[in-house]
């Protein structure tokens, strides 16, 4: 490095020790890459906070009164809904229901009157605004979905399309 002294005007060179520059400089690039991940972080999470207003699933009380059932039935108060959505069915999409106990990483989670109900970020976005409900009657009973932006369902009421 070159460094000029003013009162001699005389020049002379400041040797640096090249791990401490080498130390400096990787110090300054895992900085950078820690406020780059923080402003990604951040970025992530206003993503899943619009993906969770924009996929807002509602549960009816009939649905509400369902899983209330199941969790006593079962004795487990921890117990959830999974709602799953995939490419199937003659419509286009298909629906599919189970019970679990574990949020995964990609997973939203709607809580509504005491119960829970899982979803992957997928099949929320592919779902958009949508009400869970439950019907009994003579043929069975089953969870459903009223999704508003389904345009078509099959006869049976299993698949529909977006």
């Amino acid at each position: 490095m070159l460094a000029e002294n003013n009162k001699h005007k005389k020049v002379e060179y400041i040797e640096e020790d090249p791990f401490v520059a080498l130390a400096t400089r990787d110090a300054n690039i895992a900085k950078a890459k820690s406020e780059q991940r923080g402003s990604a972080s951040k970025q992530q999470q206003t993503s899943a906070d619009s993906l969770e207003q924009n996929s807002a699933l509602t549960l009816s009380e009939s649905a509400v009164a369902r899983l209330r059932e199941l969790r006593k039935e079962e004795g487990d108060a921890e117990l959830t809904l999974r709602i799953r959505i995939y490419s199937g069915g003659c419509s286009g999409y298909r629906s599919e229901f189970s019970i679990d106990k574990v949020r995964r990483n990609n997973d939203l989670e709607i809580q509504q009157d005491g119960v829970r109900v899982l979803i992957d970020k997928l099949s929320a976005h592919t779902l958009g605004k949508s009400e869970l409900g439950f019907t009994k009657d003579i043929i069975g009973e089953n969870f459903n979905l009223r999704i508003e932006k389904a345009h078509n369902a099959c006869g049976c009421g299993v698949s529909f399309a977006l």
